[in-house]
C-alpha cells in the first residue's frame, strides 16, 4: 500500500477530539465569553468625548452602553489642566426643557456644593429654578412655561462662589434628583453636572 496521502473524500469520517484538545477548546471559550463580558461592562460605563469647535467651544458628550446620555456645548479652556466649573456645567445644561422639581432640586444641590453654604441663596439660580418649576406645575398644557435655559443659562455670574466640578459633586446632585424624580424621570442638570465631573476627573488628579 502506498504510503502518499489521500484526498479527503466526502463522507469521511475523523476521530473526535482527544480530551486534551477538548479541554484547551473549553478553556479557550472560557477566555472568550470572559472578555465578551469585560467589554460590555467596558461599555456600559460612563464615557465623555470632547470636541473643539473653530468658534472657540466645546462639545461635551456623554455615553453609556452606545446611548448619548448628555451633550452639551462650554466655552473652551485655555489650558488642558482647566477644569470645568458648577457653574459651567449648569449653563450646559440649558435647553428648552420646562424646569420640574427634579431639575430645581438638582439646580439646588448644585449651588448648595458651589457655595459650600449649606443652603439657598436669595435670589440666587436654586431660587430661581424652584419659583421656575412651582410656576409651571400651575400652568396648564397649553401655556407657556419656564425653560431651562431661562434659570441656569447665566449661572457663572449669579452664583456668589463657584468650584471646579468633582465626583462627590455629581453624586450630591444625582442623590437630590432621585428623590424628587415620580416615575423614573431624570434630570438634564445631573446629566450635565456628571459628565463636567467625568470630564474633571482627570485634570484635578494632575
Amino acid at each position: 500500500m502506498s504510503d502518499q496521502a489521500q484526498p479527503v473524500r466526502p463522507g469521511d469520517v475523523y476521530p473526535p477530539y482527544a480530551a486534551g484538545q477538548q479541554e484547551a477548546r473549553r478553556q479557550r471559550d472560557e477566555v472568550l465569553a470572559r472578555d465578551r463580558q469585560q467589554q460590555q461592562q467596558q461599555d456600559d460605563r460612563l464615557r465623555v468625548t470632547e470636541t473643539d469647535q473653530h468658534d472657540g467651544k466645546r462639545v461635551v458628550t456623554a455615553t453609556a452602553a452606545g446611548q448619548v446620555m448628555a451633550q452639551f456645548t462650554v466655552p473652551a479652556v485655555g489650558k488642558a489642566t482647566d477644569a470645568v466649573t458648577i457653574g459651567e456645567a449648569l449653563q450646559a445644561a440649558a435647553s428648552d426643557a420646562p424646569v420640574d422639581l427634579v431639575d430645581a432640586a438638582a439646580v439646588q444641590a448644585a449651588e448648595t456644593r458651589a457655595t459650600g453654604l449649606g443652603r439657598v441663596v436669595p435670589g440666587g439660580v436654586a431660587a430661581a429654578a424652584q419659583k421656575a418649576a412651582e410656576t409651571n406645575m400651575r400652568l396648564d398644557a397649553g401655556e407657556e412655561k419656564v425653560r431651562l435655559r431661562d434659570v441656569v443659562g447665566s449661572a457663572t455670574a449669579v452664583l456668589p462662589a463657584n468650584k471646579a466640578v468633582t465626583r462627590e459633586d455629581a453624586r450630591k446632585v444625582a442623590a437630590a434628583a432621585e428623590r424628587n424624580a415620580r416615575g423614573g424621570g431624570g434630570s438634564d442638570v445631573a446629566d450635565a453636572v456628571a459628565a463636567a465631573a467625568e470630564m474633571n476627573q482627570g485634570k484635578l488628579m494632575r
